[in-house]
């Protein structure tokens, strides 16, 4: 489980039959993903790279360009048959659509959760400061407390990032993806309340109709009860689900299909 250069990473099972990519979060690492791994079967090859900009790539600038480019080096190194199914939360959706669109011969499935667009408006260059400053605040709130208010949700204190880094994750996308022609599973966390954690679901049924145009077995779903990082709500929901799309099952109970 040691991390590889230039593409840092950590690596579980490397004599499984199949090859899964998880692609964490903004402002987190691979770390974030130690939770959801231990639900994952050990025939799966699992490999957790850091984006660039984030963890132990820190030094590197972040794009989705940058990020394609790292996992495509991964994946053609490192995964069984150079081929991979593709895990991502959150900024990893975006990625793993950008890749997906770059290098679809690299991929078995993909399976996205949170993916969200950032537009162009009026408010666009406030964004990387909100985004600095929330991190600021919620690592100040006693992880009980976050627990307890987010449904059990276990987030732990990241490091900060930096102004920089906030202003290249929050960048708005100059163009909408273009049909891609893996089979794509695309998660809403839909609950919100008092803390406004849900997904947007405009934002998935229109990359579902994109996705579908690539490749017709691409599908949405909500599941109400869960909160944007439901990875870290319920890991074992989350590791079920990817292997319920990766394996071609139903997935589990809870889930309502958007259409």
């Amino acid at each position: 489980m040691e991390p590889d250069y230039p593409v840092p990473h950590s690596s579980w099972n490397n004599e499984g039959s199949s090859t899964v990519v998880l692609i964490h979060g903004a402002c987190t690492s691979r770390v974030w993903w130690d939770l959801t791994i231990p639900h994952l079967p050990s025939s799966y090859h699992i490999l957790a790279p850091d984006l660039p900009g984030h963890g132990e790539a820190s030094q590197k600038a972040y794009s989705v360009q940058s990020s394609s480019d790292s996992i495509a080096q991964l994946i053609t190194d490192k995964a069984i048959n150079s081929k991979a199914h593709i895990i991502a939360h959150s900024l990893g959706a975006d990625v793993a659509i950008h890749f997906a669109c770059a290098y679809p011969d690299l991929i078995d499935s993909i399976f996205v959760s949170g993916f969200g667009s950032i537009p162009q408006g009026s408010l666009t260059p406030v964004v990387p400061y909100a985004v600095w400053t929330i991190q600021r605040i919620e690592n100040l709130i006693p992880r009980p407390v976050i627990r307890w208010a987010m449904d059990g949700t276990d987030l732990p204190a990241t490091s900060l990032s930096s102004l920089d880094l906030c202003r290249q994750v929050m960048a708005p996308r100059a163009e909408w993806p273009e049909p891609w022609p893996a089979r794509t599973l695309i998660v809403v966390a839909g609950k919100g309340g008092l803390i406004p954690s849900a997904d947007n679901p405009k934002v998935a049924l229109r990359l579902l109709e994109t996705g579908q145009r690539g490749n017709s077995e691409t599908v949405a779903y909500v599941h109400p009860k869960m909160r944007h990082p439901w990875n870290r709500q319920d890991p074992r929901l989350f590791a079920d689900t990817a292997v319920a799309w990766i394996e071609r099952k139903n997935l589990p109970g809870g889930f309502e299909k958007l259409d």
